[in-house]
């Protein structure tokens, strides 16, 4: 197989990493690609570093007035000519044999997206994603339970984009991603490529550690979408897992507020008003009133997470 690979780069002033990010595609073994960079109203030396890799298949796009992520993904992929979708983030990196192991899982046409196993990683610390293979298949109802896709890894079948009913949606700037696949995972199946085949990158100006309240919110929105799709109203299964989702959400809703410090009074609010009694009520109750609570929580990221 050497159909052509679309690589969506959406960038806003990210110089700090962007060299070693567009290297790691230069490097790529599979050749036939194109890089569709979408600069978005970057006021630092973004265009400069660009313009330094002199390459045919490097397609720069710039964007005078700045959008949200969302947006500027659509806008990407609409400038897309391959028959599969990829994306690399400006501060994230690929291994050069990303593609050439990843594009061989499409010989089953029932597959809509390949992802790969990676290194989270920062200044201090990095550690492996998967400690075992994630489910693959046909995998809605597990993405709803424990989302697992970083999107580094993603390699998406554009034909499957063109059968959900729009593909990045706008009203995103955090979670653009996971409504995608998440809607992909409805119509198509995922495959997972054991290798350890990219990087992403954990550090402080990483907008996925800034707008944690965004991106909180913006996923409740999502199950309330994904709620009003006519195939799940009355799915039973759809209406356990989201249940699920939104319990998932709020506990993390709760641990940040914690590591805010945010008073018990507010904490004790919002965990009565999204969770019913089981033992996730119970664990959080019991948080809320140890006076440490803060330090429990930094240790055990310390432990089972990479942070900036």
């Amino acid at each position: 197989m050497n159909s052509k690979v679309s690589i969506i780069m959406n960038c806003r002033n990210g110089e700090k990493y962007l060299r070693e990010s567009l290297k790691s595609v230069l490097e790529q073994t599979y050749k036939n690609w194109e890089l569709v960079f979408v600069d978005n109203e970057s006021t630092d030396n973004t265009k400069k570093i660009f313009g330094e890799f002199r390459d045919e298949r490097m397609k720069y796009i710039f964007i005078e007035k700045s959008v949200n992520l969302g947006s500027a993904r659509q806008i990407a992929l609409e400038n897309c000519n391959g028959e599969y979708i990829s994306f690399l983030d400006t501060d994230d990196l690929w291994f050069p044999k990303k593609l050439e192991e990843q594009i061989p899982y499409f010989k089953d046409l029932k597959v809509g997206m390949v992802i790969t196993n990676t290194i989270f990683f920062s200044e201090h610390k990095e550690k492996n994603f998967y400690k075992k293979n994630p489910p693959s298949g046909y995998v809605f109802y597990n993405l709803l339970k424990n989302y697992y896709i970083s999107l580094e890894t993603l390699v998406c079948r554009k034909k499957f984009l063109e059968q959900i009913s729009f593909k990045f949606d706008k009203d995103y700037s955090m979670i653009s991603d996971l409504d995608l696949t998440l809607r992909l995972s409805m119509v198509s199946k995922l495959a997972f490529c054991p290798l350890i085949l990219a990087k992403w990158r954990v550090h402080k100006s990483s907008d996925s550690w800034n707008k944690k309240e965004l991106f909180f919110s913006e996923q409740l929105k999502l199950i309330d979408r994904l709620s009003n799709i006519k195939q799940n109203i009355s799915d039973v299964d759809f209406l356990k897992f989201k249940k699920i989702y939104i319990r998932k959400v709020n506990f993390s809703i709760i641990s940040n507020l914690m590591e805010m410090g945010c008073k018990r009074e507010k904490l004790l609010k919002q965990l009565f008003k999204n969770f019913s009694l089981n033992y996730k009520f119970l664990l959080i109750l019991i948080l809320i009133f140890i006076p440490f609570n803060k330090n429990l929580i930094k240790i055990y990221k310390n432990n089972y997470t990479v942070e900036p």
